[in-house]
């Protein structure tokens, strides 16, 4: 008798779970594939390039002027009293600790500008993807791009081409290798 029950119970537990897998839909996509497709990216590039131009014109003008003065320094300090020599070693200092702050204040800005140029973009592709999901009935989809799946069977669902799709992405032509002289 509680054999029966058990066996009851069990099949009971196991329908359902059996149930469940067969309407569980799993797909995959590449999301770097695509975001390297769209044409917003290059506008994010552009910009970010100018801001990195921006941030390196003022560390090379600190720069230069922070070996300018260490060029005086090191051709003066012989005829120098030993209060002025320190007076100048410390505006040095003080010179390498500022550029070592706009430095990192360049690194943080270029970041942020990066993060802010990136959010409607990749928000652009998280809704394609939602809306790709949600017309076909997946249940999940796990990002290839992120390396977080250990395995893909080759009947998984890609959806990357459907997302594509649905951004209108066209895949550009690779680039054909030079000849090589022989």
């Amino acid at each position: 008798m509680i054999k029966k029950i058990a066996l009851l119970l069990c099949v009971a537990v196991l329908i359902p779970i059996g149930a469940m897998a067969q309407t569980l839909k799993i797909g995959h996509i590449n999301s770097q594939e695509i975001i390297a497709l769209m044409p917003e990216v290059e506008d994010l590039e552009k910009k970010m390039k100018e801001a990195g131009d921006q941030w390196e014109g003022e560390l090379l003008k600190m720069r230069e002027e922070y070996y300018a003065k260490i060029k005086q320094f090191q051709d003066t300090q012989a005829t120098l009293s030993e209060s002025i020599k320190q007076a100048r070693q410390t505006e040095l200092a003080d010179m390498e600790q500022r550029i070592a702050t706009l430095n990192q204040t360049a690194q943080n800005d270029l970041a942020k500008k990066n993060q802010d140029l990136a959010a409607p973009i990749l928000e652009k592709v998280r809704k394609a993807i939602n809306d790709v999901a949600a017309e076909n009935g997946f249940t999940y989809i796990f990002d290839m791009a992120s390396q977080s799946i250990i395995y893909t069977s080759p009947s998984s669902n890609d959806i990357t081409e459907l997302v594509k799709k649905k951004l209108n992405l066209k895949d550009r032509p690779m680039a054909t290798p030079a000849p090589t002289a022989k």
